[in-house]
């Protein structure tokens, strides 16, 4: 099977699995309580060089699924949507490995695979939460790849499955997605942040004035970079500081008068609920952005926050 023919039917499964699980399409979506209205029971632990695996009900149990939490929350939340795929596709149990191909992305890959990694995708990176993170960093259609970084950030996505889908929603052609793919999300969120520190599995998230009010997840150590004009923090919740993780006992940042440091918070394990950060904007409005922290995935989804 072709790439196109696993992109044509995920499509469509993904739109069924939108409907059926309840899983909105306007902006981030949820795939873990999307997996579990499907009745597949998820337990999340370190796998080594495992993805992750899916387990169908053919033995007589309930179909369930293993994500590892060696990965980021955005890995994670890509390799629950591929398992997933295959629940909702009518795979059967599947293995997924870090080093499933050998050669370059997808080569060699059987259709199931193929068909599960494109409904990972279209389930989320529907048209309609693409465009709302196109909304939210204020722009009309993706235009460098610090954009693509910038939406992946409000879809919760791995910055390679944004830029391929980006050209499935032809928002950006073929020759955008060689060249932006050339790019690591490192070097990205490092143009970003500037001289800002940032742990290795720290996101960058940029707050334009098109973000305010909406809803933003986040993990412990991302970066929260404000870019509304004039600009400042005003009072901060509860886990979160303008004192960089393990930088305890330094100068916070918002005591020093450099427009970088103002702008600049970070998230602390200490979140653990929706939380929303305002900042003065130097006119009768303050601007306002809600954090929710993604909970531990560690054991049974029944017992994660």
């Amino acid at each position: 099977m072709s790439w196109n023919s696993a992109h044509g039917a995920a499509m469509i499964a993904a739109a069924q699995a939108h409907e059926d699980l309840l899983a909105g399409v306007d902006d981030y979506v949820d795939v873990f309580g999307a997996l579990h209205r499907a009745g597949v029971e998820v337990m999340g632990q370190k796998l080594g060089g495992l993805l992750g695996l899916y387990v169908d009900s053919s033995q007589g149990g309930v179909p369930g699924c293993l994500v590892n939490t060696g990965l980021e929350e955005v890995g994670m939340r890509h390799t629950a949507a591929h398992e997933l795929g295959h629940h909702r596709m009518g795979h059967g149990t599947s293995i997924d490995h870090q080093d499933q191909s050998s050669g370059r992305w997808g080569e060699g890959w059987p259709q199931h695979e193929r068909e599960a990694e494109a409904f990972a995708s279209w389930f989320l990176i529907p048209r309609p939460a693409a465009r709302t993170a196109l909304a939210c960093c204020g722009l009309q259609r993706p235009g460098s790849p610090l954009d693509a970084y910038r939406m992946a950030r409000w879809l919760g996505t791995p910055y390679a499955t944004t830029v391929r889908h980006l050209v499935r929603l032809k928002m950006i052609d073929r020759s955008m997605e060689t060249v932006w793919l050339k790019h690591s999300p490192g070097s990205l969120k490092t143009e970003l942040a500037g001289s800002l520190p940032l742990g290795p599995q720290a996101h960058v998230h940029v707050l334009m004035p098109a973000a305010h009010d909406a809803v933003l997840h986040v993990t412990s150590g991302d970066c929260l970079l404000l870019a509304v004009p004039g600009g400042r923090y005003d009072q901060l919740p509860a886990g979160v500081s303008s004192t960089p993780p393990d930088t305890a006992g330094q100068m916070s940042f918002l005591d020093s008068a450099t427009a970088e440091h103002t702008r600049a918070v970070w998230v602390g394990e200490e979140l653990d609920a929706d939380a929303t950060v305002t900042a003065d904007t130097g006119t009768s409005e303050l601007f306002r952005v809600t954090l929710r922290p993604a909970p531990s995935r560690e054991g049974s989804d029944h017992f994660w926050a």
